[in-house]
């Protein structure tokens, strides 16, 4: 039986909100980030989890508390069963490591994608050569800590399959995962095929759902948003 995964970026940070690289190191959320969590939360009140992961970075476990918090209390002022939701955490969601650029004002980012591409490509266009971005950044750091494509792949595949089969194997059902915008564009890109929608940005406490079944794994809406507008 199928499992889906519902994907869904950390709230809003001080480092967000300072246009900042963030990738391995950390920032709290803002007031705003915790909010959306909290909407999140109460956006997913009608769906039942078998498992929550996060990522080990303080701002995924904090927007994964805040919205289970959030969707127990919803759960019980609509009368439904509360069951305590397993939480896990996973270095495998974590973001992609950035090496030197990690703390840099996000300017820095962007003139190495200049320097990679000779122009300033629109996101829309970045999202389908991410594999180009990643290598890039790993060849051109000279902490040599920055990730290349592959190894992003690896464990973002990792985490799904070994995820996915434990779930299956459970009874399946769907798992919360928080995680970080630039490793759902990754999965996004690794199991999108050519042509098919891909927004320009994954937001704040946003919803892409990915579907495992029998190790076969699609990609539903992504970036979903219509939580955070109650």
């Amino acid at each position: 039986m199928a499992v889906t995964f519902y994907f869904t970026r950390h709230g809003e940070t001080q480092f967000n909100v300072g246009n900042r690289v963030q990738g391995w190191c950390d920032s709290p959320l803002t007031e705003k980030g915790a909010r959306d969590a909290r909407l999140l939360g109460r956006g997913l009140a009608d769906r039942d989890f078998a498992a929550a992961y996060a990522s080990d970075a303080s701002r995924a476990r904090d927007t994964l508390a805040l919205a289970l918090e959030a969707r127990a209390e919803a759960r019980a002022c609509e009368g439904r069963a509360i069951a305590p939701v397993p939480v896990r955490e996973d270095a495998r969601l974590r973001e992609w490591c950035f090496g030197a650029l990690e703390g840099e004002p996000s300017e820095a980012m962007r003139q190495c994608l200049r320097d990679l591409f000779g122009e300033d490509l629109p996101r829309e266009a970045q999202n389908r050569r991410l594999n180009e971005i990643a290598d890039y950044l790993n060849a051109t750091d000279p902490t040599e800590r920055a990730e290349n494509f592959a190894a992003i792949a690896a464990r973002i595949e990792a985490f799904l399959h070994e995820c996915g089969r434990a779930v299956e194997e459970a009874g399946s059902g769907n798992v919360l995962v928080v995680s970080h915008a630039l490793l759902i564009r990754a999965l996004v890109f690794l199991y999108v095929r050519d042509g098919a929608p891909f927004p320009s940005k994954i937001e704040n406490a946003s919803i892409t759902e990915v579907v495992w079944d029998d190790g076969a794994i699609s990609v539903g809406a992504i970036g979903a948003t219509d939580h955070l507008a109650g």
